[in-house]
């Protein structure tokens, strides 16, 4: 309960309201109970850049911390992972996604990227945050583009539009 308190406040501080901090502490008091998370706090911290990054509401914040419980309970991947990820990636990552997928389609794209490369690599939460949005940052790039366009990777759709972050690992996957 001290710990809920402390939630509650830092949920305040982060702008919800009454309504909507009580519904995001529902779904928090819920993570202690997951074997999968480990720090409330961190839990929140991460709650609050996943529901301002990929937009999500409150409302849905128990069904993206089911999601991120299920990927850990899976693979290799500490939801405490996730969180780090999402608090330094998933901004980039959601920027690069806006028109394509976005919500928690968008989110869940995210979590299966990084699952893939952490399960793989094992390198540290932090690394592969830093990576990946250095990578999602230059995908974008016209003379990134036009490179891949060389290797027969297209990274836009008929309109010359981004085709979006998770669409972009798919096609690198598959022309490299």
């Amino acid at each position: 309960s001290t710990d809920l308190a402390q939630v509650s406040v830092t949920l305040a501080q982060a702008g919800l309201t009454a309504n909507q901090t009580k519904t995001a502490l529902e779904a928090l008091a819920k993570t202690s109970l997951a074997a999968t998370f480990s720090n409330i706090n961190n839990t929140t911290e991460g709650s609050i850049a996943l529901m301002r990054q990929f937009k999500i509401g409150v409302q849905d914040l128990e069904a993206s911390l089911g999601a991120i419980n299920a990927v850990a309970g899976q693979f290799a991947v500490e939801s405490s992972d996730i969180i780090a990820a999402i608090q330094r990636a998933g901004g980039v990552f959601a920027a690069a996604s806006r028109g394509v997928s976005e919500g928690t389609t968008a989110l869940n794209e995210f979590i299966a990227v990084f699952t893939a490369v952490r399960s793989t690599t094992r390198e540290g939460a932090e690394t592969i945050a830093t990576g990946l949005r250095t990578i999602f940052t230059r995908l974008q790039r016209e003379s990134t583009i036009d490179a891949l366009k060389e290797f027969g990777v297209t990274l836009q759709d008929a309109q010359g539009k981004f085709v979006g972050a998770y669409k972009a690992v798919q096609l690198l996957s598959e022309g490299l």
